[in-house]
């Protein structure tokens, strides 16, 4: 027996986001690593450093927010 049509496509779906959470959880790794090389170089400010570190920890965030949303099935 098939699952219902309404149901594939929210698996579908929960599945395409999960994988676009996944990409974007690697280009975020990405980041870090480009800015803790930057830092051990010298190549930033304290101004950047603290803009940067601000900005990942806000993306951090929507991150867990986002995996919350397609592990509990669309319920933040």
């Amino acid at each position: 027996m098939t699952a219902p049509p309404r149901r594939f496509a929210l698996d579908a779906g929960r599945g395409l986001g999960g994988l676009v959470v996944a990409v974007l959880d690697i280009v975020r790794e990405l980041i870090e690593r480009q800015v803790l090389r930057r830092m051990e170089a010298g190549t930033l400010t304290p101004d950047e450093i603290e803009r940067l570190g601000r900005a990942l920890i806000e993306l951090d965030r929507q991150f867990r927010e986002l995996r919350t949303l397609f592990d509990d099935g669309g319920s933040v």
